[in-house]
Formats: structure tokens, C-alpha cells, sequence
């Protein structure tokens, strides 16, 4: 008896720790996997809506979109004739429309109540005394040319440049500037057309924007050339979410989707890539707006850390993914420590079975 019972205990010390290290293996290591999973970044591609392929839009500064008809309306920056391209949900021509103007440098569109807007309000030298919108009637994308209106406005702190047009629910005007400190300048409720008007500067704005536009809720959307910013009127134009764009080579527009569940953002350029990014809704990572386009070797196909202007022109490495580097850091950490705990758990199960064994 005493024999079997000498036999018997190793058996079950043998049994107890591998059964017990074992399950706790087991569960690190399953801890060890879901933690590099949800280190993987959310978005790590970008999603293309479309292209514009057209020989004709080499330049596409700003964009809109038309509901009534379900397209979007793209303009040349400057050097263009008055005319504003209309693109179908794959980026396809579809037709333009035309008014007898020269603008000198037209820099976004805006669409509302059937009607659209061209703002020649570019300024790079700050120069001009002021600067036009063109709201243009009867606007079925056929190639023909229509009548419009003119609206003048002139600054009431001096020249400034621009390249965002806002226009709210109500089909008041706004502009915002693209200084290092911007701003938001609004124009009267009823402008006139025979006389300059004056705009009110009523906020402050993120630096150097390129394009922006009143979204559904009331809020404004506003990109720079790497990020996109969420203000609220209601709260005093508080930035109130923002994210990194995907790496574009001029990001200089900006639309909510025709659905309006997320945001199309284009760039100059031949064959330009319009992309789909996800409407802010919180304060996510993104790299300080500069006024030129961030550099690159060549187009990032994701929205990874990479080397963009600071705002004083500096360069800086940055990673503008939603969580940034300190989430890459903590992951890697906690994967460190359960890597540990595995070890740690292997070692205690070799001396457990060497004790067993004795």
C-alpha cells in the first residue's frame, strides 16, 4: 500500500501543476494576442471615394455637395475661366456650368437651396481691397452658361487670404481666413449687390484652413492641408474634435458626403484622390497645420507617423493615427509585461514538474 501511495503522489503533484500553470498560460497568452489586436489601428487605410480623372480639373480647390441632385461640385483653383465641375458619386464628369466673370483666384464652392456659390477670395499677397462670391442660378450640370449675382466684401481689419467659404442653413456667408491665426469673418444677412460690404469678424479660427463647410447639425468642419477640425457656433467656435487627414500632396478640400455620415477630403493634382474619413468625435492625434503641404517622398497610403510642417515651418515627426504614440507605447508596455508573465509562468511550471519528479 505504502508503495502505491508513494507512486500515486507524484502522479497528482505532476497532474496539479500542469493543469494550474497551465491554464494561466493558456490565459496570458490569449491576453498576449488580444492586446496586439487592439494595438492595430482602426483605420490603417484609407478609404478612396473616388477619383477625379478629368484632363479638365487639374487644380480641384474646393468641394460641395449637391443633395437635390446627388453630386458634388468641384472648382479650378486660379487661372480658370468661371465655371464649376459636376462630379457623380465615382468622381465622373458629368457636366459644368458657367458664368460670364474673370475671377482672379477662386479657392471653394458652396451649395444651397439649389443655388451655388463660387468664392473668388484668394489673396496671397494680401492685396486685393476685397473679394467676390458668385451665387449662380439655374444650376443643372448641362455645359451651359448661367446668370448670377456678385457679392462683394471687403475685410474690416485690411486684406486678408482665404480659401473657405461657409454658408449655414440660412444661406448666410462666411468666410475664414488661412493666417496662422485665422478667423471668421461673416457677411451682412441681406448683402447688397451694388456696394462693398463690410464682414464682421465674429470668431476666432484654426490656423491656416483650406477648406471647411457648415455640417447638418449646425457645427462647421475645418481642414488644413493634414488635419480636420469640428468648431461648435453655439459654443463660442470651441474646436470641439478634430482628426489627421490622409496624406495628401495639397489637401485643399473639404465635403460632408452626400448622406452626410462622414467627410470627403480632395487635393490638387492631376487624377486627384477624393478620400472618406469618419466625421470627428472626439480630440484625436493629428500634426500641427502649417502653411505649406506636409512633404513626402511619395504618398503615404495610410495616415501613419510621417514628417509634416510645423506651423513656424519647423519640421516635426508626428503620428497623426487616432491614439497616437503614446497608445503604441502603452500597448507595446503591456505586451512586454504579459511576455513577462509568460516567462515567469514557464519557469514556475519547470520547477513545479522537477519538484514533482523528486
Amino acid at each position: 500500500m505504502g508503495g502505491a501511495e508513494t507512486r500515486t503522489r507524484p502522479r497528482g503533484r505532476a497532474a496539479a501543476w500542469s493543469g494550474g500553470p497551465r491554464v494561466v498560460l493558456v490565459a496570458v497568452l490569449t491576453m498576449l494576442l488580444t492586446l496586439a489586436w487592439a494595438g492595430t489601428p482602426a483605420q490603417a487605410k484609407p478609404k478612396v471615394a473616388f477619383k477625379i480623372t478629368d484632363e479638365a480639373i487639374a487644380e480641384s480647390s474646393g468641394l460641395t455637395r449637391d443633395p437635390d441632385r446627388g453630386l458634388y461640385w468641384t472648382v479650378n483653383d486660379s487661372g480658370d475661366t468661371g465655371r464649376v465641375f459636376a462630379l457623380n458619386e465615382s468622381g465622373e464628369l458629368q457636366g459644368t456650368v458657367s458664368f460670364r466673370a474673370q475671377p482672379t483666384d477662386v479657392e471653394a464652392v458652396g451649395y444651397h437651396d439649389g443655388s451655388l456659390y463660387v468664392a473668388d477670395i484668394g489673396d496671397n499677397e494680401s492685396s486685393r481691397e476685397f473679394v467676390t462670391v458668385y451665387a449662380l442660378f439655374d444650376t443643372e450640370p448641362n455645359d451651359s452658361t448661367v446668370l448670377y449675382h456678385a457679392y462683394d466684401f471687403a475685410y474690416p481689419d485690411g486684406p486678408h487670404d482665404a480659401e473657405t467659404l461657409l454658408i449655414d442653413g440660412d444661406g448666410r456667408i462666411s468666410l475664414v481666413t488661412k493666417g496662422k491665426k485665422g478667423a471668421i469673418y461673416q457677411a451682412p444677412e441681406d448683402p447688397s449687390r451694388s456696394e462693398v460690404n463690410t464682414l464682421t469678424r465674429v470668431a476666432d479660427a484654426p490656423g491656416y484652413v483650406t477648406d471647411g463647410q457648415v455640417l447638418d447639425d449646425g457645427r462647421i468642419a475645418l481642414r488644413s492641408y493634414v488635419d480636420v477640425k469640428i468648431i461648435d457656433p453655439e459654443d463660442d467656435y470651441r474646436v470641439v474634435a478634430k482628426a489627421a487627414t490622409p496624406f495628401q500632396p495639397q489637401g485643399e478640400s473639404l465635403s460632408q458626403e452626400l448622406d452626410g455620415d462622414g467627410l470627403l477630403v480632395g487635393s490638387e493634382g492631376k487624377d486627384s484622390a477624393v478620400y472618406r474619413m469618419d466625421l470627428p468625435d472626439r480630440m484625436g492625434d493629428a500634426p500641427s497645420a502649417g502653411a505649406s503641404p506636409p512633404e513626402s517622398a511619395e504618398p503615404s497610403p495610410s495616415p501613419s507617423a510621417r514628417q509634416t510642417p510645423a506651423a513656424d515651418g519647423a519640421a516635426e515627426d508626428t503620428d497623426p493615427t487616432s491614439g497616437g504614440a503614446r497608445g503604441g507605447t502603452t500597448t507595446a508596455v503591456l505586451i512586454a509585461a504579459a511576455v513577462a508573465i509568460v516567462a515567469g509562468g514557464a519557469v514556475y511550471l519547470l520547477r513545479g514538474r522537477a519538484r514533482a519528479n523528486k
